[in-house]
């Protein structure tokens, strides 16, 4: 067995990376993983990088690059000598940007054919909206995530720190690596196209489908949710700020429910009968009117009562010791500073100044962190970057075929990932029970809006292109038939809470055993070691305890958090890139590795700036609603109709003198104080009060259109409806009807990236409990009949 990699699993790839505002984060998870990222900068932001400037979003995502200091449009030439040997070329460019410096995709093809050509934009390299002006605010309202997140009767609002580059960017990562293993059998690279847009769908849990099943739309609730005619309560006051509670009123989360009312109990906070109601069916007793407002109004009470006298970290405490729904909304200096992190080693020192740390841990092939932005020169750079030579194989279309993938995972952050690797032509067989039912099989969308495990599109849209088999792991049966799958498997990813999978006999160990190159991945809210790795939930309680709630609101209110599970949707996909790192680790060395996954760890990335900025200030950034330190205005405002938004984002003087002779104000455009950026900045509430007005008479699709010719950035804010229509989306076959077994058809989501040669594959059915047991149990594993009908008789088939 070789020794574990030191240098990288990405060692020796060369990646040019051009990427402006955008996209840099694709980059800075190249670099971790080794590769060789020089990141070609202007001098302003060279400055900003080497800390001249306190500009945290800049070199938050330069840790780790080399820095080549060259203007665009003046060093074509180099660029293009460049190209000739690297690997891959990351860039955000306009579709003019791209023909002024020769760099359209067609010919890049053409005259780089062995290149890994990535375009981040806005909303994608083609399209109707593919030249659309665009910031993070407007995109954020084009995915549909901005009028979902934020409180019903006010304006929608957005996460404070940038988000849209992040997920585009972690998508261009993911999308890389699959390209990168087919480059490595062929020499032959490949376009990669990504629209945030696109991308930060993902964030919305299969709401985008919404209006193709008959899902009504998404409304916000922000710090609380409608349920029937009750009113839950979500976000509840403690002695230090404020806890996020999810109620657990659903079959896989009553348990929890039943802990926090006993807990209740035990102080004499409420009655014992209310432990032993059946939480599982509470939603549904809800909508049907058998618990009332008065009923609710005692369990809420409980929890008031509860929390009102703990601390945030108290209240952490008893959420991982009794294993309760609950969490703290932090900021990122209290998690960073937490005793879990701090027992974790996750802030790291290089070179006197402190980084975050890794999104995974890999046993055998850590990450290669680093503070360093050396600058380089573009004649010593030439001189190494040796001419790669051309093609030799043809274009694979699944670059993934012969890839087996063991998938235990659940809900959305692990099955998200395995899809991703589905569609590019992995086997993935994912395995659940009838007894253990998943979320994602409980929460909307509907078909017909009618609850039910097998009627929830978001599950079908996270299990596409997999095998599924329901297996019952509480019987011997049911887990000799998983020593089996692990035996096929190169890659087994489990998302139970840390030592489950021990328990049932299956932990690394004893894979390894079973399987010495067996690749497992251990993914978790908070990791397998530390104080709070017995911290159990979702997505959204991470989302509080990691700083995203406290940054969605507005200065001196209540948090009003960001719609659903958000920290899933960073795990997707960094769950792949795990997967895809082990594997190019075991493709160099032959062995198999343990990967420790902890999404809070990994979500931290999306706020990379804020982290720094606390790291090297000791003060964390707060939620500024919808407005930016650089443009103003720059907000969400009131269209004609009901609950109908825009955003609009001014970002330079020329689209503000541009904004103020289409609205006709003329007595704006001459005011001398609102000329420069600091004084509109300084003017805001007149500016938003004078926008507001004139928005709100308008419609917002058309206003969005006219301004965009004016090219200021501008978006109607899309529901979950409207996303169906979107043209841009529709270019993109983001919304694909497939059939269902039981009711004709169901709808998914699309591939989030398209890659010129390898085509996302499209299911022809929806999956089903158990709908491939008798494939995967003959075919895969060469049971016998005999074999088979036994474990179904036994129950290990359930």
């Amino acid at each position: 067995m070789t020794a574990s990699t030191t240098d990288g699993v990405l060692h020796g790839i060369r990646v040019l990376d051009l990427s402006g505002a955008g996209g840099p984060l694709a980059g800075q998870i190249l670099a971790d993983l080794g590769a060789e990222v020089v990141h070609v900068v202007p001098g302003a932001h060279r400055r900003a990088v080497h800390g001249t400037d306190a500009d945290y979003y800049w070199r938050a995502y330069a840790r780790g690059k080399r820095l080549l200091e060259l203007d665009l449009d003046s060093g074509a030439q180099k660029i293009a000598a460049l190209l000739e040997g690297a690997d891959v070329l990351l860039e955000t460019l306009s579709n003019d940007a791209a023909a002024r410096l020769d760099l359209e995709p067609a010919r890049v093809a053409a005259r780089y054919p062995h290149l890994v050509h990535v375009s981040i934009t806005p909303f994608g390299r083609a399209g109707p909206k593919a030249d659309y002006a665009a910031t993070d605010l407007t995109v954020t309202a084009a995915a549909g995530f901005l009028f979902a997140s934020g409180a019903a009767g006010e304006a929608p609002l957005r996460i404070s720190i940038p988000q849209a580059h992040a997920h585009a960017g972690a998508d261009a990562a993911v999308a890389t690596l699959i390209a990168l293993r087919a480059a490595a059998a062929t020499g032959r690279g490949q376009h990669i196209d990504v629209s945030a847009q696109h991308s930060f769908t993902l964030a919305l849990l299969g709401r985008s489908l919404d209006a193709a099943v008959n899902q009504p739309r998404v409304e916000r609730s922000s710090g609380s949710a409608m349920v029937g005619a009750i009113r839950l309560r979500s976000i509840y006051p403690v002695r230090d700020g404020w806890v996020l509670v999810t109620p657990g009123i659903l079959p896989p989360v009553a348990a929890f429910m039943r802990r926090l009312m006993s807990w209740a109990v035990e102080e004499g906070l409420c009655n014992a009968a209310l432990v032993d109601w059946d939480w599982g069916s509470a939603a549904i007793r809800m909508m049907q009117g058998a618990i009332s407002a008065a009923d609710w109004d005692a369990v809420d009470q409980a929890i008031a009562g509860l929390l009102a006298t703990r601390t945030k970290t108290q209240v952490m405490t008893e959420a991982v010791s009794r294993k309760l729904l609950l969490a703290p909304v932090m900021h990122v200096g209290e998690l960073l500073d937490s005793p879990h992190f701090v027992a974790r080693g996750y802030v790291q020192q290089h070179t006197d100044r402190p980084h975050i740390g890794p999104f995974a841990r890999f046993e055998r092939s850590p990450l290669v962190l680093s503070n360093d932005m050396p600058e380089v020169q573009f004649a010593a750079l030439q001189r190494s970057w040796r001419r790669r030579p051309g093609p030799t194989g043809a274009a694979v279309a699944a670059p993934l075929a012969g890839l087996k993938v063991l998938d235990l995972f659940w809900v959305v952050a692990g099955p998200g990932a395995t899809r991703m690797l589905a569609d590019y032509g992995a086997t993935v067989i994912h395995v659940e029970s009838r007894n253990r039912l998943d979320m994602l099989r409980s929460v909307p969308p509907y078909i017909d809006a009618t609850p039910g495990p097998e009627r929830t599109p978001g599950f079908h849209s996270t299990q596409a292109n997999k095998l599924n088999v329901s297996l019952d792991l509480s019987t011997a049966e049911g887990r000799s038939v998983l020593a089996d799958l692990i035996r096929w498997a190169d890659v087994f990813g489990e998302s139970f809470s840390p030592g489950v999978v021990e328990r049932l006999g299956f932990g690394y160990a004893a894979a390894r055993a079973l399987n010495p190159r067996i690749i497992m991945v251990g993914s978790s809210l908070m990791g397998q070691s530390g104080p709070w790795r017995d911290y159990a939930g979702f997505g959204n309680l991470a989302g509080a305890v990691c700083g995203f709630y406290q940054l969605a609101g507005r200065p001196g209110t209540p948090p009003a958090g960001c719609y659903g599970p958000y920290t899933d949707f960073m795990g997707v996909r960094y769950n792949a890139l795990a997967i895809l790192a082990a594997l190019a680790h075991r493709d160099r060395s032959g062995e198999g590795q343990y990967v420790d996954m902890a999404q809070a760890e990994a979500a931290l990335h999306f706020l990379a700036p804020a982290a720094l900025e606390y790291l090297e200030s000791g003060v964390a950034p707060e939620a500024q609603g919808n407005r930016d330190p650089a443009m103003a205005p720059h907000g969400v405002y009131p269209t004609q109709g009901t609950d109908r938004w825009i955003a609009i984002a001014v970002g330079t003087d020329a689209q503000w003198q541009q904004l103020c002779r289409h609205a006709g104000w003329s007595e704006l455009a001459a005011d001398p104080a609102l000329a420069t950026l600091d004084g509109r900045k300084q003017h805001e509430d007149r500016l938003d009060a004078a926008v507001a007005q004139w928005t709100a008479i308008r419609d917002a699709h058309e206003l969005e259109q006219a301004l965009q010719k004016l090219g200021i950035p501008a978006h109607a804010v899309l529901d979950t409806h409207e996303l169906l229509s979107d043209p841009q989306l529709a270019f993109r076959d983001h919304v694909q009807r497939i059939a269902h077994p039981e009711f004709g058809s169901t709808a998914i989501e699309g591939s989030r990236f398209l890659m010129s040669d390898a085509k996302a594959l499209r299911p022809s059915v929806a999956v089903s409990y158990g709908s491939h047991n008798t494939m995967v149990l003959r075919d895969i594993l060469g049971y016998s009949p005999a074999h088979i009908a036994q474990l179904a008789a036994q129950g290990a088939l359930q």
